[in-house]
């Protein structure tokens, strides 16, 4: 072996070990790149609103009883004028619009016109019986047979899922519970 083999060997394994223990040395950086103040702030911000909201609405339902509610928001709304004054102290005080309760209003209202769309069962047309879904002008259940709009069979009177006698008359009314083959 001549020195130039050796020597070019070496280098290859300093150049390698540099490579290897380079994660080591050096500390390793994120590739996503840290909010800035401002960014951390406004999350904050966004985050005491929400939460705020929610304190409201638990409070307005009876959830949360009002000796708890008063100190827990005071609480909440001294850390959000604290986050909204050092917004203020980087020039950064312009607050995002926030939706209204009308606009969660709306959005809440077209979600389950979408689900009843998609769910007839959602609509609350099921069986009585098996719960299968329904349409609205189905008088016996495709799934498994009962009578959906069972009447007396005496005065004429719809009754209910259940039932064993009529409401209005005292007639007994017929068993309509599917029958199954032995």
């Amino acid at each position: 072996m001549d020195i130039g083999s050796i020597l070019l060997g070496l280098a290859l394994l300093i150049a390698v070990a540099f490579i290897v223990a380079q994660p080591f040395i050096e500390p390793r950086r994120e590739q996503v790149a840290e909010a800035g103040e401002a960014d951390q702030l406004r999350q904050q911000r966004d985050k005491l609103l929400v939460t705020l909201r929610d304190l409201d609405f638990d409070h307005a339902l009876g959830k949360i009883q009002t000796e708890d509610y008063t100190p827990l928001r005071a609480g909440l709304v001294a850390e959000g004028a604290a986050v909204l004054k050092q917004l203020e102290a980087l020039g950064q005080s312009q607050p995002q619009p926030v939706a209204s309760d009308k606009d969660w209003d709306a959005k809440i209202e077209q979600a389950i016109v979408a689900r009843r769309k998609a769910h007839p069962a959602a609509t609350g047309a099921v069986c009585p019986s098996c719960n299968a879904p329904v349409k609205a002008g189905d008088r016996f259940c495709p799934r498994c047979g009962v009578a959906l709009d069972r009447r007396c069979p005496q005065c004429g009177t719809v009754a209910q899922a259940g039932d064993r006698f009529c409401a209005k008359c005292g007639a007994r009314l017929p068993d309509t519970s599917p029958e199954v083959p032995a």
